[in-house]
């Protein structure tokens, strides 16, 4: 991944330049997405998280859970006593589906 790669995010009042690495993670809700950010308010945008875990492929992230894509390089733990809940760097809780802990758990430790 290179150092300044950016994604745009259109959303209705504004087209968003984000850079890669301040997205922690995505949440999905029906066919739009919100991103939250490290500097920055969370955006909405209209698109399914399939299609932002497509553009972002190439990039650290790791779909933990149906509804949520999240940043590998914001991962500080992974709470095993709490459902494998995966914390991130801004102490947020991202759940994680059972079916999905196996293959994240092997993705931490690769790291």
């Amino acid at each position: 991944m290179s150092s300044v790669q950016r994604i745009s995010l259109n959303t209705i009042d504004a087209i968003h330049l984000v850079q890669v690495q301040d997205i922690l993670y995505c949440k999905c809700d029906n066919s739009s997405t919100t991103f939250y950010l490290t500097n920055h308010e969370p955006i909405m945008v209209s698109r399914s998280i399939k299609e932002i875990e497509k553009q972002l492929s190439e990039s650290n992230f790791l779909r933990s859970h149906q509804s949520y894509l999240v940043n590998i390089s914001h991962i500080v733990e992974v709470n095993k006593t709490n459902n494998y809940s995966i914390i991130l760097s801004d102490n947020s809780r991202i759940p994680t589906s059972i079916r999905k802990r196996k293959e994240i758990t092997q993705i931490l430790l690769d790291k």
